[in-house]
């Protein structure tokens, strides 16, 4: 598909939009942030949607998808192979991976949904646990979040009021990767998959979206370079709808599969969005002074968006791997040694802690479940502890350790059937073993009860008869 052109005010208006978003924000008189006498480490968060295991290059599993400026990155760092977030859909594993808690503990199972399980329930990350970009903000960090947020509909729970200093993008689960041209008269209907700056709808502008959201990253980073910042850059890419570039759908024409195609040019063209955010690093030569992160959100949808989760079982919304082990890897040259590839399980929970420690900030009483894997991560010590990693979905749970994974896909009031796998053998979860090992099973099943008595139960949903009260839901009243 090709982008209409606009006039040039409304090119101008746009530019301007861009160039806004770009300003310094660090107020002259705050400290710069230092870590033993030098200048605290920037921080790249850099997070797809709905990509596959397999839809990398680094993984070395699909044989139709480009992503060589991914591929670098994780040859320069280390590829972490068992990675994982923590749920299987879009808002949860991002209210999550934001906090550094089980979103379960505070009752976001779901995406933000039509109906509540009480009156008076604001759907969204709670006002009172800190995000990412708020323990950044403490510390005297400039901070940004540009492209997908997936969260409550109420302003205050918007990414510029939630800890980062700029927002550039929009909050929905999904958006129409050609909004640009008409953004303006997509807000009339469709306010929360338009683009937003802050509090301001953005001008009608040419870009393919992602694109957009690439300049805007290197923008900030241009502007931003003489002091430490955190940039988050949640793509929506490879999420639906399926919209391409028709110089990308072209590069890819020899894949026959219509939907396919679409997607691997979607995948390349975020791929290429990277490697203009890593060039602008190289480019001020911050390759050593930033740690870079990358993941997805959850697994792919292979008949939704055609990705690849070989060989994994399992798909979006679901807890065999397929729906929670994702493409993770983290680089930070001269720190975190390249070419690793670490095997040991790890969660998404886990990037808080990490960033935060290495950017100099004292977690020690902080309320949060990750862990600090830098010390894995740099060599320091040779295996992460063995512990044990926890998803509820309400009709559906998973636990899972170093050794064995129990999956229940399917919780009802009268019988919860019951998966038992030794993961670290089986990574396809293709051979059920419940049956001999009832001990495993026991052992898991006892482990994931405690931990979920102490969460809250989930407070919105999609099924009106677990979740009775109508709510207000993006800007509907159902």
């Amino acid at each position: 598909m090709t982008l209409p052109s606009l006039n040039k005010c409304a090119l101008a208006s746009a530019l301007s939009s861009a160039l806004c978003l770009s300003q310094p924000t660090l107020a002259d008189s705050q400290p710069m942030p230092m870590v033993d006498g030098h200048r605290a480490p920037n921080v790249v968060l850099l997070f797809a949607d709905d990509l596959g295991y397999a839809d990398t290059g680094f993984q070395n599993s699909s044989k139709d998808v480009v992503t060589p400026n991914l591929d670098k990155l994780a040859k320069a760092g280390a590829i972490l192979t068992t990675g994982y977030v923590t749920a299987p859909v879009c808002g949860p594993s991002r209210a999550g991976m934001l906090s550094g808690r089980y979103q379960e503990s505070f009752g976001y199972h779901d995406n933000t949904a039509p109906y509540v399980r009480e009156e008076g329930i604001v759907q969204g990350l709670p006002l009172d646990i800190p995000t990412i970009g708020n323990r950044f903000q403490d510390i005297g960090y400039t901070t940004a979040m540009i492209g997908k947020y997936h969260d409550g509909d109420p302003k205050e729970y918007w990414p510029h009021n939630r800890g980062f200093d700029e927002f550039f993008g929009f909050n929905n689960g999904a958006a129409n990767y050609f909004v640009g041209p008409i953004n303006d008269k997509n807000a009339e209907e469709k306010p929360n998959s338009s683009i937003y700056h802050n509090d301001q709808l953005v001008p009608p502008f040419d870009d393919y979206l992602t694109d957009r959201f690439g300049n805007e990253a290197v923008n900030f980073i241009e502007n931003h370079k003489d002091e430490p910042f955190f940039l988050y850059v949640p793509f929506n890419a490879i999420h639906g709808p399926l919209q391409a570039l028709d110089e990308d759908i072209e590069r890819f024409k020899h894949i026959k599969d219509p939907k396919r195609r679409l997607s691997v040019a979607m995948n390349y063209n975020m791929d290429k969005n990277v490697g203009n955010i890593i060039n602008k690093l190289q480019e001020h030569e911050l390759m050593e002074d930033t740690i870079i992160i990358f993941l997805s959100d959850n697994g792919g949808k292979p008949k939704g968006n055609a990705s690849y989760n070989h060989p994994l079982r399992g798909q979006k919304n679901e807890l065999w791997d397929g729906g929670i082990r994702v493409p993770f890897t983290v680089t930070w040259q001269g720190k975190i040694s390249a070419g690793q590839t670490i095997d040991d399980p790890v969660i998404s929970l886990d990037i808080l802690p990490t960033v935060l420690k290495a950017a100099g900030a004292d977690t020690s009483d902080w309320d949060i479940d990750g862990v600090d894997i830098m010390p894995r991560l740099t060599g320091q010590s040779e295996k992460l502890d063995n512990r044990f990693l926890y998803w509820d979905r309400v009709i559906k749970a998973a636990i899972r350790d170093d050794d064995w994974k129990l999956v229940m896909p399917n919780i009802t009031p009268r019988k919860t059937e019951i998966q038992l796998f030794k993961i670290s053998e089986d990574i396809s979860e293709s051979n059920n073993l419940a049956d001999k090992h009832p001990e495993q099973v026991e052992r898991l099943m006892k482990e994931f009860k405690q931990w979920q008595a102490k969460n809250e139960p989930a407070k919105w949903g999609w099924n009106k008869k677990k979740f009775p009260h109508k709510t207000v839901f993006r800007g509907q009243q159902y």
